[in-house]
């Protein structure tokens, strides 16, 4: 449900190098992976050329030919995969860039990352949703656009949720879910969901990525000395705790993996990109039915990929 596949394409066009995205898509391939929501994610400027590239960003280059260039290379790299494209953090967007970027295909938005914007704050910040904030939600619940929580602060989450649900009450069909959060119950970090926000997502028909980055599945005190088999079992407490408050049908799997940014990230994968899925499955059906396991790893997000794609031919 989540991984950074745009920025990954994007940096590979400014190195003019695809060997880390073939060997990913590779890997996907083998493994009969089906689908991914691919991600394009903004941070600060600094981050940005710290962790990515020095010309990731640039004023003079709109967000807008990002997602084009990045959302071509990885259809050419995976044409028979349902992809959903994703942006996260929306700071350098105005929300009239949604329209031409909807028609490119975006379908899903992460208004901030874990810094303030003009919309919202993350979870480096203390402030709510603003009114400009208010005018993204509105625009994306008229293009059919998903609005994902994760990274949001509890205040932005909770302005954001209750203006969603006001918004359903009046007949607005919406699409929520948090791509990427774990469960905060089980591993206390800030970008994690308390059993009330996991409710309230599932609440509005939402859906969460439980996702296996361990820096967010093991606790701190025990995420340097626990085994690999240690930091599974983790993974799959928090698949069931999530289960346990809004059921099955609201949960599914992501990886939000670090590693192409190199040494900083290093050893932050629970599963190898190269058996993932069969991996996850035979973890899974130690612990579920085979019809539970399909619909986490695969049929929930079909379901909500396929409704999105159906409002594509009602606009």
């Amino acid at each position: 449900m989540h991984y950074d596949l745009l920025s990954v394409a994007y940096v590979c066009y400014l190195k003019n190098d695809y060997s880390y995205l073939e060997q990913w898509c590779k890997f996907y391939n083998d493994d009969n992976v089906k689908g991914v929501i691919a991600n394009l994610y903004f941070m600060s400027k600094d981050e940005m050329k710290e962790e990515l590239h020095p010309d990731y960003y640039r004023d003079d280059v709109p967000v807008v030919s990002m997602f084009q260039i990045s959302t071509d290379i990885v259809k050419h790299f995976l044409p028979q995969t349902d992809l959903l494209f994703s942006i996260e953090g929306c700071d350098y967007l105005d929300v009239s860039d949604l329209d031409i970027l909807y028609s490119l295909g975006l379908r899903s938005i992460l208004p901030v990352w874990n810094n303030k914007n003009k919309y919202a704050s993350g979870n480096r910040g203390n402030d709510g949703l603003t009114k400009e904030g208010r005018k993204l939600i509105d625009k994306a619940i008229q293009l059919g656009i998903l609005i994902d929580l994760s990274h949001t602060n509890e205040q932005s989450f909770y302005d954001i949720t209750n203006y969603i649900k006001q918004k359903q009450q009046q007949g607005f069909k919406t699409y929520v879910m948090a791509s990427h959060s774990n469960s905060i119950y089980l591993c206390h970090r800030d970008r994690n969901l308390t059993d009330n926000q996991i409710k309230a997502i599932g609440q509005l028909g939402g859906m969460i990525g439980v996702f296996s980055n361990r820096n967010f599945v093991v606790p701190y005190e025990i995420k340097e000395i626990a085994t690999l088999d240690e930091k599974r079992k983790i993974y799959l407490q928090h698949i069931k705790h999530v289960i346990s408050i809004i059921g099955v049908d609201h949960v599914g799997v992501a990886t939000d993996d670090m590693n192409f940014c190199g040494s900083m990230y290093k050893d932050t994968a629970i599963y190898e990109y190269s058996t993932i899925a069969s991996s996850l499955k035979q973890d899974l059906e130690k612990h579920f039915n085979s019809l539970d396991v399909f619909m986490i790893m695969y049929g929930n997000m079909k379901d909500r990929y396929d409704q999105l794609k159906d409002q594509i031919n009602k606009i």
